[in-house]
């Protein structure tokens, strides 16, 4: 990685070099007020994009997310994140306070600061009724304000088109990585699901668009100690589809960390939460359910199979390989039965 860094971001060492530039003033950080003096580094999490690194001084906290990626690889500009953070609702989880792109900062590397949500990560398998019911209605909350056109928060806007998403991020997988996009399994079950995502498209036509999480799966989802659901890391927000977030949690379609099993009729009360609760906090926006359905099944189509490309990208080449590889399967496992069932 030619990040200008002269640490690995996920190293003891980087932590250290937070700590220092906290405390000699190199770096001044926004929101809660901090004793540098009183300061404490420690490792937060990890994700295939940022390294996050917990500040704390015991009475306030913020996070610090150190990019492991330059710049021209991330999936989305870290300034698209950071824009977002104006509309993220109080309470919803972190929220991007100030950031850095330069790679010749106190740290190193590119940072974003963000507010620091408590909680933990749970299993796919510890997601009971009650916790999917919050998260329905913390998504309500997300999606209560209305916006006429879709796009990076900021940026130029558009309406959406479900098969050109389709057609874009495919292309793209099939210009920079053929080998996994273009072998014979992955090429079947693009040709299965674009007429899929086709026939739904007339559900996409004249809906309202909210801000998005756009990558709330259960890796990215914290539950405090009351069960309340919180929101992290807003790499890939966008103004969006609601229905979006609705696929990302789960559904008949899982594999790995990323998905809570669903059956039919848990999918059924999820929705119907997520329904209700909208209708009380944006009634101007509220859709007949089955609408809203039929845009969720086709999101949670596209999403899998475009993270099946990355899962078997990584599985070889990452340290979890054997993990990514078996994602991988269940995932295109689960699309076959899905597609199977429409036919």
């Amino acid at each position: 990685m030619s990040l200008g860094v002269t640490v690995d971001p996920t190293a003891p060492e980087a932590g250290a070099r937070i700590l220092d530039a906290i405390r000699t003033g190199g770096v001044s950080l926004p929101g809660p007020g901090l004793s540098p003096s009183l300061v404490r580094v420690s490792p937060l999490g990890l994700g295939e994009s940022y390294a996050a690194w917990l500040v704390t001084d015991g009475a306030a906290s913020v996070v610090i997310r150190l990019a492991r990626r330059r710049p021209e690889d991330m999936a989305c500009p870290m300034i698209d994140e950071f824009r977002a953070g104006p509309l993220i609702p109080d309470g919803i989880g972190s929220r991007p306070l100030a950031m850095d792109d330069s790679a010749d900062n106190p740290l190193g590397a590119p940072y974003l600061v963000s507010t620091f949500a408590p909680g933990v990560v749970r299993e796919p398998s510890a997601w009971d009724p009650p916790l999917l019911r919050a998260h329905a209605r913390r998504l309500a909350v997300l999606h209560q304000r209305r916006l006429a056109l879709a796009g990076p928060v900021g940026g130029t806007g558009s309406r959406l088109d479900i098969v050109d998403e389709f057609d874009g991020a495919y292309s793209w997988w099939r210009s920079a990585h053929p080998e996994v996009a273009e072998t014979p399994e992955a090429a079947a079950l693009a040709r299965l699901i674009r007429p899929r995502l086709a026939a739904a498209a007339p559900t996409f036509d004249g809906i309202d668009y909210a801000l998005i999480h756009g990558d709330l799966v259960a890796t990215n989802v914290v539950v405090d100690t009351a069960g309340t659901p919180r929101y992290i890391d807003w790499e890939w927000a966008r103004i969006g589809d609601v229905a979006n977030d609705l696929a990302l949690i789960g559904g008949r379609i899982t594999g790995g960390p990323w998905y809570v099993p669903m059956d039919a009729d848990t999918l059924d009360e999820f929705l119907r939460e997520y329904h209700s609760a909208r209708a009380d906090h944006a009634p101007e926006s509220t859709e007949p359910i089955e609408r809203l359905r039929t845009r969720r099944d086709a999101w949670e189509l596209m999403e899998r199979f475009l993270s099946s490309l990355h899962f078997e990208f990584q599985s070889h080449r990452s340290p979890t390989a054997a993990m990514y590889a078996q994602a991988t399967r269940d995932i295109r496992d689960g699309l076959r039965a899905v597609l199977d069932d429409v036919r």
